[in-house]
């Protein structure tokens, strides 16, 4: 018997095809329930634990300082030093990073890797560098708060804050402990100073990498004679933008990699190209709080002999971070790749080996008698011609 007349092959050929399409359906059905429920339960421990902490916290503990909390905990336990989060309350620091106008203290922070909270860099005349604040200095506490242990976006949110707002801060400078009260101020962040180390010969000094810095090292170099040589001082520069470290070392190099690194299988590669980029002999100064696009730079004069790096051996920060957009607008920063000099050498956590390793309160000597013998050969040189 057939159904409406139908063939009996066809009639049970549709009828195995639509047990075929019944089953593909349930078990897709079965598979995505599966996995909403592997989702729930792998959130659910987390979300169960938060939850009944905010009940049964007799204070009232909000839930968004709980998941902070969890999430700081989590990106401690990758073992990635230079990760962070930022609430959504707090991700203009990460344009206050970019900027050259802010209101603060005048400082630079960053996470030691020792996990201590440290001043990377004082601006000069600002309210801390005329408090006496200098680059090493340990933060035990903000405003009484103790922010040992606290992320770094927390301790710098502390610093932050209306124009004239009073911030005491307690450090730890070696074996002392030292109280100081600021108040902050409108700071435009000025990252490059010069003047004349000797009648022909020029010093710049360079803070940090922000925007505008490679430009403020060539109006620097404008306003110099150094016919017999320059120093480039990035002692104590916790670094920066990459863009404008790679900008400033194009001033002096003529072309070539000045840096690179690889993530997953993509490579990224910053080069210079400037047959006008100045020739002079030059002396790079360092220390142990030289860090990251300051190494960079250090590191690609050395790498292409175009000058002499003196001083102490630079921190060791060399890796690169990525900025991750949460659903709820906060963000994440997260390593995801290491830098090398030209000639492939890694510079997280070794850092730039002078090459010519120079106590501090010799440098000044040190460099101007390099500088003196490296413009008596280049002359020599000259003369063969």
């Amino acid at each position: 018997m057939t159904l409406n007349g139908s063939d009996p092959a066809k009639s049970n050929a549709f009828i195995s095809l639509r047990h075929v399409a019944i089953i593909s359906i349930l078990s897709i059905l079965a598979f995505s329930a599966g996995f909403e429920f592997g989702e729930r339960r792998s959130r659910g421990s987390v979300d169960s634990a938060i939850t009944t902490i905010t009940s049964s916290s007799p204070g009232g503990i909000k839930r968004e300082i709980l998941e902070q909390a969890a999430i700081e905990g989590a990106l401690r336990a990758t073992g990635d030093e230079w990760a962070n989060y930022f609430p959504k309350s707090t991700t203009a620091l990460l344009s206050d990073r970019r900027s050259s106008v802010f209101t603060g203290i005048g400082v630079s922070l960053q996470k030691s890797r020792g996990g201590q909270i440290e001043i990377a860099g004082v601006q000069l005349n600002s309210p801390a560098f005329n408090g006496d604040l200098r680059v090493g200095d340990v933060v035990l506490e903000i405003n009484g708060v103790n922010v040992q242990g606290a992320s770094l976006t927390s301790v710098i949110a502390l610093i932050k804050g209306d124009l004239g707002k009073a911030v005491t801060l307690r450090i730890q400078r070696e074996n002392r402990q030292i109280l100081a009260t600021l108040k902050t101020e409108r700071i435009s962040l000025s990252t490059v100073t010069a003047r004349q180390a000797d009648i022909s010969i020029g010093l710049i000094e360079v803070s940090a990498f922000t925007v505008g810095t490679a430009d403020e090292v060539r109006q620097a170099l404008d306003s110099l004679n150094f016919q017999d040589g320059l120093i480039l001082d990035l002692r104590d520069n916790p670094g920066g933008l990459i863009e404008e470290a790679v900008a400033t070392a194009e001033l002096f190099v003529r072309s070539g990699v000045i840096v690179s690194y690889r993530k997953n299988i993509e490579e990224v590669v910053y080069r210079v190209n400037n047959p006008l980029a100045i020739r002079v002999p030059m002396i790079v100064l360092i220390n142990r709080a030289t860090a990251s696009a300051a190494e960079i730079l250090a590191g690609a004069i050395q790498d292409r002999n175009r000058g002499v790096i003196i001083g102490e051996k630079s921190y060791g920060k060399g890796s690169v971070q990525e900025i991750i957009a949460l659903a709820d607008g906060s963000k994440l920063e997260l390593t995801v790749a290491t830098y090398a000099t030209p000639s492939g050498r890694i510079i997280e956590g070794y850092g730039i080996e002078p090459d010519l390793a120079v106590a501090s309160k010799e440098l000044g000597v040190r460099a101007l008698q390099i500088l003196g013998g490296l413009a008596s050969f280049q002359s020599s040189e000259r003369l063969k011609k």
